[in-house]
């Protein structure tokens, strides 16, 4: 199943900032989560001056999206969305 994932965060969070190096780590866990957990990203895109991310994944639910965002620490950093979507192409 794929799913949208957005995720934010504010000027003052992002991991461009000086002094904000502390979610480095947590992004790098999260990739190496997602290959873990058997979830393929089908494409990435960001949005730097809104500080959005948007993320195409496959997985079987999106439970196992939650935890990767959860374990990895990135949750403490960023707000995110994960929504099933339909292909309509």
């Amino acid at each position: 199943m794929l799913h949208m994932v957005i995720i934010r965060h504010s000027a003052e969070s992002c991991p461009g900032r000086e002094g904000n190096e502390a979610i480095h780590p947590c992004l790098n866990t999260m990739n190496d989560l997602i290959g873990e957990r058997g979830i393929a990203v089908i494409g990435k895109w960001a949005d730097p001056p809104a500080h959005v991310n948007y993320l195409v994944m496959e997985a079987p639910n999106a439970h196992i999206i939650q935890e990767v965002l959860m374990e990895s620490g990135v949750f403490a950093h960023t707000t995110s969305e994960v929504r099933p979507v339909l292909s309509m192409g």
